[in-house]
């Protein structure tokens, strides 16, 4: 992205000159300062006391300079005359080039540099910069403060003061946010084919809400990322779906803002550097080269990548961003994650959702969608400016207290909600500043009734209890039985029944504490005090007064007795007629890793009774 920069203030030694050609010629050459530049001539030094100009090397001259709008770096289009083609060439240079350390590499692009012009060369290419096109360049996207005053930096820069005027496409844009095609051909699709469709309506203010998370950042600073996963059937529309809402933004192609999963991270990282308000999407989860993504999934939601050191020890500049992130794929995200709370509430996702009626219809909005794109965006931007900022924290506060009413009441309700908020705030202003004609009500229950459906993984403890217990399931001939004698050839803990106050019998499971570190680590829970201190507050585990643990003097090792720390849990009834009996075990066959099977079983059996207590 580029502003062009006035060039007046031109002085006389500035202006093209005619009849120069060192010696002969009778073309429009160009002075600057001591030098003309002359693509018949080549370049010519006027030396005092001097009739003529002479000749120091073939034509070369800065032509085009890109000026950085937040780092001030500078980097330059060269023109020059390549003898070995006998025609001209541009080339991009870096601004340090143009030190005398340096500038000899570009002979080997063909441009007439030695030893003996060296020196002239450099001073005459310095000085051409005052005849160049000047521009201001950006690689951030999104929200930025330009002045002190907020932009939003899309094709061109959009500002309430007007400054967008001064602001023209760059031939170095990272990203293609077009405008392509035309807008009315884009809302003609969106009339036709995706009005109506609640989910499809939804996709287009996915795309849409990436503006509002950048703005509402500023004042709630876990409003970072918003990561939607979309998975399902490949016939579902999931790919159709997301480049319908990256059309919002800008090009919803492979060559645009439609990445692939099958990237390193340092490709993804550096696609997402600087997007501070412009969708994307990582396509096809199946493709990524991890089959654990909670690394990279933490960073993405952070909105940072993590800190690295130079050789030296110096920490590299990190990518940092701010946006919308969509995801597709055929199987759920968090299989691909540790099992951590943080994360689910992290990620939004939207399981076998039919988001295309059919082939054809998707065809169509693929279609316009990558010949029609990046207008919506900037109309949305031009109107949130034009209404001033404060009313998207208005609408956000008031979307979210209904959202609040609605939702089903959880220890991370407070935090979705406003995520869920950002998408509701995003629809209400769209349909309010008469952009699209989109159902907000079925919006908000499309989301709501999403909510509900992952209500019970995102209770975290709930659903470690129900991993664990599947788990000890199949690992039940490693437990001890309060009615056997048998010990197992690996023990892991034993299963008991406790009566309670009531005198009804409950089954109860004791885990010691060295096997349920590990069980928890296989299981991919990486939290697991969090996780025991909330089924100790729903009264799941049997424990010690002030502890998580019973504890028993036991001989493990055959090397005398210590105390054994155990974790307890209440067995729920419709997992205890899965505890089946064990089948007889060849007693023979079994190396016990206790120093005494009989005693073993007794203190193992009578732990329940000693000391213990339902919290």
């Amino acid at each position: 992205m580029q502003i062009k920069k006035d060039n007046s203030d031109k002085k006389a030694d500035d202006l093209p000159v005619k009849n120069i050609g060192c010696g002969t010629g009778d073309l429009l050459d160009h002075r600057v300062g001591s030098y003309i530049f002359s693509k018949t001539k080549g370049i010519c030094l006027i030396e005092k006391n001097s009739e003529s100009p002479q000749k120091i090397a073939d034509y070369a001259r800065i032509v085009e300079i890109s000026s950085n709008l937040f780092t001030n770096e500078e980097n330059y289009v060269l023109e020059y005359y390549r003898a070995s083609t006998k025609d001209f060439a541009t080339m991009r240079i870096e601004g340090d080039m143009l030190m005398s350390n340096k500038v000899e590499q570009l002979v080997k692009f063909g441009v007439d540099i030695n030893m003996s012009n060296k020196r002239n060369v450099l001073t005459a290419l310095t000085q051409s910069r005052r005849k160049a096109k000047n521009y201001f360049v950006y690689d951030a996207y999104g929200w930025k403060s330009v002045k002190d005053e907020p932009v939003f930096l899309h094709t061109n820069v959009i500002s309430k003061s007007g400054i967008n005027k001064q602001f023209s496409q760059s031939d170095s844009a990272r990203l293609d946010l077009g405008p392509a095609g035309s807008y009315e051909s884009w809302l003609s699709m969106y009339q036709t084919y995706v009005k109506g469709n609640t989910p499809l309506e939804f996709a287009v203010v996915l795309g849409a809400s990436s503006a509002v998370l950048s703005h509402m950042n500023n004042n709630y600073p876990d409003l970072k990322t918003l990561i939607v996963h979309m998975n399902g059937q490949s016939s579902q529309g999931k790919t159709t779906a997301a480049m319908l809402a990256l059309s919002v933004g800008g090009n919803p192609t492979s060559h645009g803002l439609l990445k692939s999963w099958n990237s390193t991270q340092n490709a993804l990282m550096s696609h997402l550097n600087g997007l501070n308000g412009i969708a994307t999407c990582f396509d096809e989860l199946s493709q990524t080269r991890s089959t654990n993504l909670t690394s990279l999934l933490y960073s993405l939601a952070e909105g940072k990548q993590k800190d690295r050191s130079t050789k030296e020890g110096a920490l590299m500049e990190t990518a940092h961003w701010c946006t919308t992130i969509l995801s597709t794929g055929e199987l759920s995200i968090f299989n691909r994650l540790d099992k951590n709370l943080g994360l689910r509430v992290r990620i939004l996702e939207l399981a076998q959702v039919q988001w295309t009626a059919s082939a054809s219809q998707s065809e169509e909005i693929k279609k316009s969608a990558s010949t029609n794109y990046g207008h919506l965006l900037p109309k949305f931007v031009e109107k949130l400016l034009s209404m001033g900022l404060p009313s998207i924290d208005r609408e956000f506060e008031e979307q979210r207290q209904i959202l609040l009413e609605k939702m089903t009441d959880s220890p991370t309700t407070e935090r979705l909600s406003m995520k869920l908020a950002v998408i509701m705030t995003t629809a209400s202003l769209l349909v309010k500043m008469n952009l699209l004609e989109l159902n907000v009500e079925a919006a908000r229950e499309f989301l709501l009734e999403n909510d509900q459906a992952n209500f019970d993984d995102r209770d975290h403890s709930t659903k470690a209890m129900d991993d664990v217990l599947q788990y000890l399931v199949g690992q039940q001939s490693k437990l001890m039985r309060d009615n056997q004698s048998r010990i197992p050839h690996e023990v892991i803990g034993l299963l008991s029944n406790k009566g309670d106050v009531d005198g009804k019998q409950t089954m109860v499971i004791s885990i010691m504490k060295a096997h349920f570190e590990p069980m928890m680590s296989a299981l991919k829970y990486q939290d697991s005090k969090v996780i025991l201190k909330d089924w100790n507050e729903k009264g799941l585990l049997v424990t010690e007064s002030g502890r998580q643990t019973v504890r028993m003097n036991l001989d493990v090792n055959g090397d005398g007795k210590k105390k054994v720390p155990l974790y307890s849990i209440l067995i729920p009834e419709e997992y205890q007629n899965l505890f089946r009996e064990a089948s007889q075990y060849d007693l023979s066959s079994m190396s016990s890793q206790f120093s005494n099977n009989i005693e073993t079983s007794s203190m193992l059996s009578d732990l329940l009774e000693i000391d213990s207590e339902i919290e």
